[in-house]
């Protein structure tokens, strides 16, 4: 009888304590009722005039289409020297309002987010600033940064192949200045005035299958019975050159006469390379902006921010929950 008696005790216990504690807790509340209702509505009050006191944010977007490149692009755009520059020619200090480079920095860190999107894979450069304005001109710029950086850097297949193009027209270019010069000598210019039309025709032709040789190595088969066409051409062509040779020798120095055809050839051989060095050129650059193709950011007319009633929500759920 006692024992059973001692079990019913021990199960009416803990309903006996669940509503000593609720009567507890009701009486707390009823104690601080005001303190509990009071603090939310003051919290509220205060952080709805913080939030109407923040200025209006607005952020631009420049959007980069999806390629395998995209981690390139990334680091390209967080590197340190890329940002320093950008800082510098966009005046970011004095935007900022800050001093120092590394406070500078934090800001535009602030102000600068490159996200991956995950509903179109585009590559986001978003800028975020009380100047929609300068939102959009620095997200803009970090766009030009990443295009002209990924040739500096030579990052890319494609920028790879237009350095060593350049590389070789710049050499080709002072090629072409030396000979410019050599052929308007007053001697040599002298002998070059003296030579026909189909001669001049015959050099320049030369030079142009010589340039273009040049440029074909590791050629195609189809590429191949284009040269041995050239071949021919050439060997006609020679043929023509020499037999003016002996008849301009009769009368004028031979030896003169023919440091002003090789100065004439040089000269017409540089320009014809540079000529197709500049079409290679224009065809890697096409390639270049195929590959990195960007949608420029537009001045945002609509407000990214402060999220105001978030803010006052958030502050009174806080200190309610205190």
């Amino acid at each position: 009888m006692t024992a059973v008696n001692a079990s019913e005790t021990s199960h009416h216990k803990p309903d006996a304590e669940e509503e000593i504690s609720l009567l507890d807790l009701v009486l707390v509340l009823t104690k601080h009722k005001k303190l509990i209702i009071g603090l939310p509505i003051l919290v509220a009050v205060i952080a709805a005039v913080v939030a109407f006191s923040l200025p209006n944010q607005y952020t631009a977007t420049l959007k980069i289409a999806p390629s395998k490149n995209a981690a390139v692009y990334n680091w390209v755009l967080g590197n340190d020297q890329v940002q320093e520059a950008i800082a510098k020619e966009m005046k970011l200090a004095e935007h900022f309002e800050t001093k120092g480079r590394q406070a500078t920095r934090k800001e535009m860190g602030k102000a600068v987010k490159v996200t991956l999107n995950a509903k179109d894979g585009f590559l986001d450069i978003n800028v975020t600033d009380e100047n929609p304005e300068f939102a959009a001109l620095l997200a803009n710029k970090m766009g030009s940064a990443l295009q002209s950086n990924l040739y500096a850097m030579r990052l890319l297949d494609s920028s790879k192949q237009r350095y060593d193009l350049e590389t070789r027209r710049e050499m080709a270019q002072k090629n072409k200045n030396k000979y410019d010069a050599e052929i308007k000598q007053a001697d040599l210019a002298a002998m070059i005035n003296q030579l026909s039309a189909a001669d001049r025709y015959g050099i320049t032709s030369l030079a142009a299958i010589q340039a273009e040789s040049t440029l074909q190595g590791g050629v195609s088969d189809m590429m191949q019975n284009e040269l041995v066409r050239m071949q021919d051409q050439l060997s006609s062509l020679q043929r023509l050159v020499v037999d003016s040779m002996k008849k301009q020798s009769n009368a004028n120095n031979t030896g003169l006469w023919i440091a002003a055809v090789g100065a004439l050839q040089q000269q017409a051989y540089w320009d014809a390379l540079i000529e197709r060095l500049d079409r290679r050129i224009d065809l890697i650059k096409k390639q270049e902006r195929d590959e990195l193709k960007m949608t420029a950011a537009e001045v945002p007319d609509e407000k990214s921010g402060p999220k105001r009633v978030l803010i006052i929500l958030l502050a009174t759920f806080a200190a309610l929950f205190f």
